[in-house]
């Protein structure tokens, strides 16, 4: 269906290497090169890697990721790179290791790749314009912000700038996950103010649901990007997003080709595109398995074998 495929393109960064997954580094580069050379790859981000371990990272890829070729490399992998919290001497040192991974990963003969997008902790406005300041153009911020009080002030630290932040969805205890209406708060304030947002852990099912194994209700995938969809638009303010979140029954939903419906809100296939592409980027999982095959089971994208080749 189109207007899955709009919302779903590009969707999910696979971290494999956190909990509840956690997979060792070989696993989920292995995982990572099975996807992306599959006909599964159009949903399929970044490979989300931390800066303490890109020299891990090159070794595994030899075999893995094409290689390095003049003038364009075709498939390299695309990563986002987890660094210390902004602003510190450590983020700064990591800005280096990036630096080098990326040079030493566009010469001829090497796996390709690029770290192109960057993920921090910003706890304060401070830090944030710190962090602004370290960072090199050609790399993209996330910084994650918390949740349970007024994100405004961290999200105006970001207005006019190329940088993002990024939502802590969930988590392996009850504590990680965020109230729908602190979520939805935060959204329609990147909304109001033109920030772009990435979400992390917790959206392995496509809709609202409780996790017994975390002792938590989590939210799926279609709730955070149609929902998003729905503020970015202005079809929702923070009271109707917060009921959209919560939504448990895709019989809620009416999918078409051309388009999204949720009670009287609507929003086009071209409003769903202009949504992915200039403010809801995706989410982070240490699964691809689980979201695919909830919407497979959804039959909103046909069933295609792990292995299979694109």
């Amino acid at each position: 269906m189109r207007t899955v495929h709009a919302l779903m393109s590009s969707v999910l960064d696979y971290a494999g290497l956190y909990p509840p997954a956690q997979h060792d580094a070989k696993t989920t580069v292995d995982l990572f090169r099975q996807v992306h050379d599959s006909k599964r790859q159009w949903m399929l981000g970044r490979l989300i890697w931390p800066a303490a371990k890109l020299d891990e990272l090159s070794a595994l890829a030899v075999g893995h990721a094409p290689l390095a070729t003049a003038p364009e490399t075709l498939g390299a992998w695309a990563i986002s790179c987890v660094v210390s919290p902004a602003g510190s001497p450590e983020a700064r040192a990591d800005f280096e290791r990036i630096g080098e991974f990326n040079a030493r990963h566009e010469r001829e003969g090497e796996p390709a790749m690029r770290i192109d997008a960057i993920e921090m902790k910003g706890e304060s406005a401070a830090s944030i314009e710190r962090g602004l300041a370290d960072i090199q153009d050609d790399l993209f911020p996330y910084f994650e912000i918390p949740l349970d009080a007024d994100p405004r002030g961290l999200i105006a630290a970001l207005v006019g700038e190329e940088a993002g932040v990024k939502f802590r969805t969930g988590g392996t205890t009850p504590e990680a996950h965020p109230a729908a209406g602190d979520l939805a708060r935060a959204i329609v304030a990147c909304a109001d103010a033109g920030v772009p947002f990435k979400a992390t852990a917790g959206l392995h099912r496509a809709l609202c649901h409780f996790n017994h194994a975390a002792g938590a209700r989590q939210l799926g995938f279609l709730n955070v990007f149609i929902g998003a969809a729905l503020a970015y638009e202005k079809r929702v303010d923070v009271e109707g997003l917060t009921e959209f979140l919560n939504i448990e029954s895709i019989e809620d939903l009416n999918f078409s080709e051309s388009a999204i419906s949720w009670q009287s809100a609507r929003v086009s296939i071209n409003e769903i595109t202009e949504t992915r592409g200039r403010f809801a980027h995706s989410f982070g999982s240490c699964s691809f398995d689980e979201p695919w095959q909830d919407l497979v089971a959804m039959e909103m994208v046909r069933a295609v074998i792990a292995g299979d080749p694109a």
